[in-house]
């Protein structure tokens, strides 16, 4: 597979650093309007008893508001980051589909397993490089992704040939599995991980809400 076409230009995708500069503001604004709300609201219930329940309420107040600004920044990167990674699944699945029609004869013969599984490691290497380029992803998403496609994608699909008891592979078989699930597959983990971390966040924010809402509801 040794040409292989480059990545389509039409249509170019949304880089990271735009989709962080929607995200980012969105997230931040929404956390702390939300956490910094009910922080001021549970200190407008103990203002009046005593100089020192002030400042300890405002001093948690100040500390809400620390952290929902922490917490909406981290859940706003890894949504910029889910959304990435939709848009070079896209980007990836359109470089498959161009993908047939700059094989040349010569490359269509088919290789040994050991040799397939080179070649295919070089080639998920090239795909995300190229396409992280495009997207302006961050070195840590962009080795997440390349971790996964190839600890994922490339044993998954030579182990179905392994089953198939297959000793010689085509470059378009790879090509047909990558689009009927590979790349899906390889996706996938990549996606779960990042939606599981926003949760994570967003669910620690609410419950940070809850508990000062409680403490203003105790002491009404």
């Amino acid at each position: 597979m040794s040409n292989q076409p480059s990545l389509p230009s039409a249509r170019g995708p949304r880089t990271f650093l735009r989709a962080l500069l929607w995200s980012l503001p969105l997230h931040v604004l929404v956390s702390i309007a939300v956490v910094g709300g009910a922080a001021a609201y549970y200190s407008s219930t103990v203002s009046s008893h005593g100089i020192w329940a002030a400042v300890g309420s405002w001093s948690l107040t100040a500390l809400c508001v620390v952290g929902a600004l922490v917490g909406g920044a981290v859940a706003g990167v890894l949504s910029a980051a889910q959304r990435t990674v939709e848009r070079l699944e896209f980007t990836l699945r359109d470089w498959l589909h161009a993908l047939p029609a700059m094989q040349s004869a010569s490359t269509s013969a088919g290789r040994s397993l050991a040799t397939a599984r080179q070649e295919y490691e070089a080639m998920v290497d090239r795909c995300v490089t190229q396409t992280a380029g495009r997207l302006r992803l961050p070195r840590w998403l962009e080795r997440l992704i390349r971790a996964t496609l190839q600890g994922v994608v490339v044993d998954r699909f030579i182990t179905s040939c392994t089953d198939r008891g297959l000793t010689l592979v085509a470059p378009q078989e790879f090509r047909n599995w990558l689009l009927a699930e590979g790349v899906s597959l390889g996706f996938m983990p990549v996606q779960d991980q990042l939606a599981w971390w926003r949760s994570l966040i967003l669910g620690v924010l609410g419950l940070m809400v809850v508990i000062v809402l409680t403490l203003a509801l105790l002491t009404h």
